[in-house]
């Protein structure tokens, strides 16, 4: 294919998920670093319950995985917030300790949740 050829012609030939990309404006490497980041987040913040889903487990196993679900998604949370604040602070208008502020209110929240579901699990 030679880049004389028509744009569309070229179009024909890319995939559903890179027309999909492209639709999204996720095809710069910026938006792929994006994308990255938050299927990254996802995968740290819910694999305890995708385990629990999974597995069959009780008792302490079963526990701690039901604890540690609403810990890892805050926790996600709070590294989403800390890499925006660090990328997009000052155009946010964020200083760094509203940030860092933000980031320890989600891993606090996460903790209490966890700790909270922890004694409430059978």
């Amino acid at each position: 294919m030679h880049p004389t050829e028509p744009r569309r012609r070229r179009e024909q030939h890319r995939s559903g998920w890179m027309k999909f990309l492209d639709f999204m404006e996720l095809d710069s490497p910026e938006g792929r670093w994006g994308l990255g980041l938050v299927i990254g987040l996802l995968v740290i913040g819910f694999w305890p319950l995708l385990l629990l889903a999974v597995l069959d487990v009780s008792g302490t196993p079963r526990k701690l995985l039901v604890a540690l679900g609403p810990a890892s998604i805050c926790l996600g949370l709070a590294l989403l917030i800390l890499v925006c604040g660090h990328r997009y602070g000052e155009s946010l208008r964020w200083s760094r300790g509203q940030t860092w502020g933000l980031a320890a209110l989600f891993l606090g929240l996460g903790l209490l949740g966890g700790v909270g579901l922890w004694f409430s699990e059978s």
